[in-house]
């Protein structure tokens, strides 16, 4: 199982240190997802792989002790599932909205099975801008034009690597890269993908969620 503070969330914690009043929001918004191609986190993510339908829960968050005295920042969370489904992946970000720039990929992308391809058709191109990053599965893409509904795309963003295996309804979440927020409620400050949980409507689940500073 993975667990990382994400690129973007290495700036949260630096900017988060500065003065007595920082004008970081605190990461403690909780997201949960479904991670339905089983991928693992990695620090260049700045999405969710999908995120579930539920809201973000504000979590409570507290500063405790794993090896020296108060080098552990800590959040807990409860959520409680609306429906029938599978969750298999958690999230910490500074906003209580999910981000603005959400859709998926449409048959007939040309990045579908394509490490290299760089036309990406979504349900509806007015989701996104140019000089957005998105996701999808594991891949950062950065939106250099928009045509209708036809995303073109420079694919490997942000450390990640391209890969052959996006498909048709992959989920496409917009999201920040270090130095950039221009989409709304899009930075990623934790990402975890854990072992699929299989829940039905009602089922609750908490998370403690860790974060060591050495």
């Amino acid at each position: 199982m993975a667990a990382v503070v994400t690129a973007k969330g290495r700036e949260i914690i630096a900017n988060r240190m500065r003065g007595t009043s920082p004008t970081q929001a605190e990461p403690l918004n909780a997201a949960w997802g479904n991670n339905p191609a089983g991928v693992a986190a990695a620090v260049s993510d700045v999405g969710l792989f999908k995120e579930a339908t539920e809201s973000r829960v504000a979590g409570t968050s507290s500063v405790v002790t794993t090896t020296t005295p108060s080098d552990t920042y800590q959040v807990t969370a409860t959520f409680t599932s609306g429906s029938a489904q599978s969750i298999a992946e958690v999230a910490l970000s500074d906003s209580a909205s999910k981000p603005t720039a959400v859709d998926s990929v449409q048959a007939g992308s040309a990045v579908i099975g394509s490490n290299s391809a760089t036309s990406l058709v979504v349900a509806n191109g007015a989701n996104f801008s140019v000089n957005q990053y998105i996701q999808v599965r594991t891949e950062v893409l950065k939106i250099t034009n928009i045509a209708t509904n036809t995303l073109t795309v420079t694919r490997a963003q942000n450390g990640s690597t391209a890969i052959s295996t996006i498909a048709s309804g992959d989920t496409v979440t917009g999201g920040n890269i270090p130095g950039v927020s221009n989409v709304t409620n899009g930075s990623l400050f934790f990402h975890s993908e854990h072992g699929a949980q299989n829940l039905s409507s009602g089922d609750q689940v908490s998370y403690t969620l860790t974060v060591k500073y050495q």
